[in-house]
Order: structure tokens, then sequence, then C-alpha cells
């Protein structure tokens, strides 16, 4: 979760940065999330009464023109390929792209020019997610001890995050578990609290997520060390007990012994 946060962070930086660079402090909107081979509508922040404007938008890096609507006409710009997934909304100047690709992934600007001449700039950030599928949990185990290691991973799925669950309990790092790498794997101290628990490994991304499921008691089935502390109890007492009744068998011969000894004298 860390790394998906630290990126989209630093792609705002980047953003705001550019915008310095050349000059002009642009209106910059969240970040618009989109699947890949789906479609997404990237929006128009500017209030517009007239239809009398000129709406460009273009990509930032390379900086080309992808479509312009002026005097109710749109025109788009670049591949044949590339114009049919690309569509200007006349009734809001919004860009709707379909069949998405990973380089769509990008920031976009559109500029709305209106009959005077002056420009109102706008950035959005566009970031292309594939859908998380595959989760799975593989369970390493130590012998002897049955520690245990589940490992989450996916099988397609970009900038996946990871979240643990035992139940409806989301897991972070206390006495029996220790949370490694960006969240995929967790280190479990098997003892009879955890050994009858489900645990669930949660693979998400900004635009989906999947889990996965694994007993403990299937990957683990040695006496755990709840069990063999009772056990050691039960031992300590029966000795304790075997002890008091030696000793209160001794006292009672030497006892006997003695009073014999008086009768004779």
């Amino acid at each position: 979760m860390c790394q998906l946060c630290a990126g989209r962070v630093w792609s705002l930086v980047c953003v705001f940065l550019f915008a310095i660079c050349v000059g002009e402090i642009q209106t910059l909107h969240p970040p618009v999330n989109g699947s890949l081979g789906q479609s997404i509508i990237l929006p128009v922040g500017i209030t517009v009464g007239s239809k009398d404007v000129e709406v460009v938008w273009k990509r930032k890096t390379p900086n080309v023109r992808i479509a312009r609507y002026m005097n109710k006409n749109v025109e788009t710009f670049g591949t044949d390929v590339y114009t049919r997934r690309i569509k200007l909304l006349p009734e809001n100047y919004s860009l709707q792209i379909s069949d998405l690709q990973r380089e769509d992934s990008g920031v976009y600007e559109v500029i709305v020019t209106g009959k005077l001449g002056q420009e109102n700039p706008e950035l959005v950030r566009l970031d292309v997610y594939e859908r998380v599928s595959g989760t799975n949990i593989t369970a390493t185990v130590t012998q002897g001890i049955c520690n245990i290691t589940l490992t989450c991973s996916v099988t397609s799925g970009n900038l996946t995050s990871f979240r643990w669950w035992r139940g409806r309990e989301e897991l972070g790092n206390d006495s029996n578990h220790y949370l490694s790498g960006y969240g995929e794997e967790l280190r479990i101290y098997y003892t009879s609290d955890v050994k009858e628990s489900v645990y669930r490994c949660e693979a998400w991304n900004p635009v989906s997520k999947d889990t996965a499921q694994i007993k403990l008691s299937d990957v683990c089935n040695i006496t755990v060390s709840g069990t063999q502390s009772s056990t050691a109890t039960v031992v300590i007492v029966v000795i304790v007990l075997m002890l008091v009744i030696l000793l209160a068998g001794l006292l009672f011969i030497l006892y006997k012994n003695k009073e014999t000894r008086c009768e004779a004298g």
C-alpha cells in the first residue's frame, strides 16, 4: 500500500512542478483511475456558458493535440486506431477514451478559449491499471515449531497492494503476526489462539480487488504451544501431589517409630 500511495503522490508532485516550469499554475484535478481495456471520461471543471468557445485536449508528454471542438465541430488527431478510441463530448467538452491501453497513462491538458480570447487551462492525470485477479496464498512452514509464513501473490494486476484479515479483524504487526515486504508476506507464530483461524489475503489496486483464504489447521497439525503449556501444568501438579504424599508418608513412619521407642522405654 505504501508503494502505491508513494507513486501517486510523486505523480502529483511532478505535474505541479511541470506547471511551475512552464510559467503558470493550472487547475489540477485529482487523478482519474481507469481499467485496462475499459472506457474512461476525463472531465472539464470549467463552467462554460456559451457554445462559442474553442476546446483543445492535449497530451503533455509528448506534447500533442488529441481533439478540438470549435464552431460546433469536433476534430480528432492521430492515427486511425487512436482516433477511433477518442471522443470529445460536445455537451460538456469532456474527453472519452475507450479500450484503455497502458500507454494512455499520463498527464492531459484541456484548454478552453472564450470568444474574447481568454484561455482557461486545466490538467488531469490518467492512471491506467490492470485489474487484480488470480490471488493465491502459499504457506511455508518451519518444521518442529510450525511457525508459518504466508505469501500472497496475483497472476495479474499492476501496482497491487495487500491486506491481511483474520475473520473481520484487519491484521498488523503484533505478538502473533509480522508483515513484511509491501504487505504480501505474513509471518505467524503458531499458537492455540490462531490454530483454527482462517486467514484471508485481499489484493487490491484503485480499480479492483481480489481475495484468497487459507485455514491454518490445514497447514500445520502439530501440538501447539498452548496445548503444551496445559500438559506441562498437569504434569507439574501431579509431581507436586506425589511429593506431598511421599513426604506425608515419611512423616507418618517417623512418628510411628518414635511412638514405638517411647512405649519400649
